[in-house]
């Protein structure tokens, strides 16, 4: 006969863990973290108590086992952030060393050799997501069957650790990462994966599950020959586009009033709009503060619900132009010369919010997020002075995105969903399929039902997605770790990365 309490204790821990892994709870990976070490030890002290005599001995003995299993992760075992998106733990064996980059210091590309001439199918990609930000790009004009036509590796190479992207302008691709004690943007030639130039700063933010490195994606002027970039630590730099000198620099979050960084770094990409560059603010303090891209000059600041982990992006709503920023607990549109608040949408939670805003009509748009967070539909109207209100058309659980975008096409929405691909009907805000296990990837759409998704494993995907079902068209192996990166198409030429290497592919041309 099965005692009891070891029955009722399977049954339960086992419900709720059974429960969040076949829900893909945000919080599943309690399941391993807690409840299975809870299930041991409770049921290791049944084990020592429930049968009379010995109990002392058999006490002593789970205790000793206890002190081997503490001590075993104690002195053994290293954690290494989280595993994934859903914050399961990476473990490795102490003795096992992570590749250690050199320090790259302020490397001049007056220096280093001159950069090659943009070879054929690289369009400029000048910032995250794109020049609109909103990632979607033009219908594919290279094949897209990577079993028959496979797209060529130019380039691979180790870089530091980070979560940034690439920008490219002409033949140069532009991303950060950190270097010892140093945070770097480093800039590549395209053809050649070489070293153009580098730029230093003696910061480094490291977090415990996030890792280590900065986050967010440079933003390009090629005309003006400058790159902005924006550290974890909120440090915005502008440099040379060719030489990687220093024009200026700023404390984002001391400028724009933050009481502290964000908790797990400052991951928006700059802005760029008229003479300004606009970035978000930490936790307190402005929204947003735009600097004049000539000199560093403080031209505005707006808004007071600090920042998030989403970058400002222009749009053009109800035939008004606006800068629209999802901040820590409210959604806001701007007058991008003024940065006045023109709306504002409470949105409230406590946990990150890293979407973009993707606009859906002349005056609607999808903000998503995960963490128990709803996603709505918003409709922004003016009333007869001009004045203009938002409201929530539909809120829904779905999609719940925790690290990335939803795409949008004609009435649907696709997004990784808690790391599986679904489509959601925008009429409603309900889940119409959800399949295609990809990880807290990345993804930008390409014309108007096929996706680019980098996976959180590392292999990259291009699938055709409908209303009807996913189809998974090809894919190739471009990395083999966690990959949180956004991936970067620059016409032809991808490229990808981690917090361990970079590569290059020359996609077939039709």
């Amino acid at each position: 006969m099965i005692p009891k309490f070891p029955l009722f204790l399977t049954l339960i821990l086992g419900g709720i863990s059974a429960w969040l892994w076949l829900d893909s709870h945000v919080m599943r990976a309690v399941s391993v973290i807690f409840l299975l070490p809870l299930w041991l030890v409770l049921m290791g002290l049944w084990w020592a108590l429930y049968r009379r005599g010995a109990r002392l001995k058999r006490l002593g003995l789970f205790v000793l086992c206890g002190i081997v299993v503490v001590n075993v992760f104690r002195f053994l075992v290293r954690y290494e952030g989280s595993a994934d998106g859903s914050a399961f733990p990476s473990l490795v064996w102490r003795w096992q060393k992570k590749t250690v980059l050199p320090e790259l210091h302020n490397i001049s590309g007056a220096a280093m050799a001159p950069a090659t001439t943009p070879p054929a199918g690289v369009s400029d990609m000048p910032r995250f997501l794109g020049a609109s930000g909103n990632g979607v790009m033009p219908e594919p004009d290279w094949q897209t069957d990577w079993k028959v036509h496979p797209p060529r590796e130019v380039w691979r190479l180790k870089v530091g650790d980070g979560w940034s992207g690439f920008a490219v302008a002409g033949s140069r691709a532009i991303t950060q990462e950190q270097r010892g004690t140093e945070e770097c943007v480093t800039c590549y030639d395209i053809t050649r994966g070489n070293l153009l130039w580098s730029h230093a700063d003696d910061a480094r933010f490291d977090e415990t599950m996030g890792g280590i490195g900065p986050r967010a994606t440079p933003t390009v002027d090629a005309a003006k020959g400058v790159v902005f970039t924006v550290g974890a630590k909120g440090l915005l730099n502008c440099l040379d586009l060719v030489t990687g000198a220093l024009r200026w620099k700023s404390d984002v979050l001391k400028e724009a009033g933050a009481k502290v960084n964000l908790q797990w770094g400052k991951s928006s990409s700059p802005l760029l709009t008229g003479d300004v560059v606009v970035c978000s603010g930490g936790d307190g303090g402005a929204s947003l503060i735009a600097y004049h891209q000539a000199n560093g000059a403080v031209d505005w600041k707006a808004g007071n619900d600090g920042g998030s982990y989403s970058s400002p992006v222009l749009m053009t709503l109800t035939g008004r132009e606006q800068i629209v920023n999802v901040n820590n607990a409210s959604v806001t549109g701007h007058d991008p010369a003024t940065g006045a608040v023109l709306w504002r949408f409470d949105w409230p939670g406590g946990f990150p919010k890293v979407c973009q805003p993707v606009q859906v009509t002349p005056d609607r748009l999808l903000i998503t997020s995960s963490y128990g967070v709803k996603s709505h539909l918003l409709e922004i109207k003016a009333d007869n002075d001009g004045k203009l209100a938002v409201t929530s058309v539909w809120s829904s659980s779905a999609p719940r995105t925790k690290f990335s975008s939803a795409s949008v096409s004609g009435r649907h929405a696709y997004a990784l969903d808690e790391g599986t691909f679904c489509c959601v009907d925008l009429t409603n805000g309900e889940r119409v399929w959800r399949e295609g296990r990809y990880g807290f990837g990345q993804q930008i759409r390409l014309g108007d039902s096929w996706l680019l998704i980098q996976t959180e494993k590392g292999p990259v995907a291009l699938v055709k997605a409908s209303p009807e079902k996913l189809e998974e068209v090809s894919r190739i192996a471009a990395l083999s770790a966690k990959t949180w990166n956004p991936p970067t198409l620059a016409g032809r030429w991808l490229l990808v990365r981690n917090d361990r290497e970079a590569v290059c592919y020359e996609l077939p041309a039709k």
